[in-house]
């Protein structure tokens, strides 16, 4: 294999926050390209383009502190920008502009559910990926309502190599859960491990607490399945919850 070329193009201003597929978001300065040639003696000639994402440095002024919260910048000059190497334009997310830096719930609720449903799903954290937001001062634009009505039902993603993977998934035109359907095998059968399941609900529910601190959660189903999985979310899942006093 051999490089052929490879140029950086810069992005003009406003740039795009990106997030790559672990939800770690960065603000990408520009894209290096890089053409391989990578001919061999079973396929002939042939040549193969790597797009890589290059991004600006993020780090805490810890000298300016305002309502407790840190200051972020980020040294926007190429020279001092990153190659995500281990890591394809293609396979990064758009967050929005830096100018904007908002977004709304849907947008928000579709990224989530790429992460958690994606590849590398167990690296990603939903508390994580809310901090990353904040430190780039994205403004999350999410219903007010305190109480959030969540319907639970089960979602199938086929690998295409006679695998798949079930997911509990809720209405994503409202606050979302996607949860991995554990399990344990017992008897030669796989039985729901109902504690890892509830406990996901747990983290993912403080997660959004991040948003707002006064949210209330009562789940369903029309699942008989999930019957006893609903009854201990709506009666055990709020006392798991840490809250701001009022």
């Amino acid at each position: 294999m051999k490089i052929i070329n490879s140029h950086y193009i810069p992005l003009p201003e406003p740039r795009w926050l990106i997030a790559n597929a672990y939800g770690n978001i960065y603000e990408q300065l520009g894209t290096l390209t890089i053409v391989e040639d990578v001919s061999n003696k079973k396929d002939g000639y042939r040549i193969k383009t790597h797009s890589h994402p290059v991004v600006s440095h993020t780090a805490i002024d810890s000298n300016e502190v305002k309502d407790e919260q840190f200051f972020y910048y980020s040294t926007l000059t190429p020279a001092n920008g990153e190659v995500l190497d281990d890591m394809e334009l293609k396979d990064c997310r758009p967050i929005c502009l830096s100018s904007l830096r908002s977004l709304d719930y849907w947008r928000f609720n579709a990224l989530i559910f790429v992460f958690q449903t994606g590849e590398h799903h167990r690296d990603f954290l939903l508390e994580d990926f809310i901090s990353d937001l904040r430190a780039f001062h994205v403004r999350l634009i999410f219903p007010e309502k305190e109480l959030q009505e969540v319907t639970i039902t089960s979602y199938n993603i086929d690998h295409g190599d006679g695998c798949r993977t079930t997911m509990l998934i809720s209405d994503m035109t409202k606050i979302l859960f996607v949860v991995p359907f554990y399990g344990y095998r017992e008897n030669n059968k796989v039985q729901p491990n109902w504690d890892e399941i509830f406990l996901e609900f747990v983290n993912q529910a403080r997660a959004y607490l991040e948003i707002n601190s006064k949210y209330r959660f009562h789940f369903k189903s029309s699942v008989e399945m999930f019957n006893p999985l609903i009854e201990r979310l709506n009666n055990e899942l709020n006392d798991y919850l840490e809250r701001e006093e009022d």
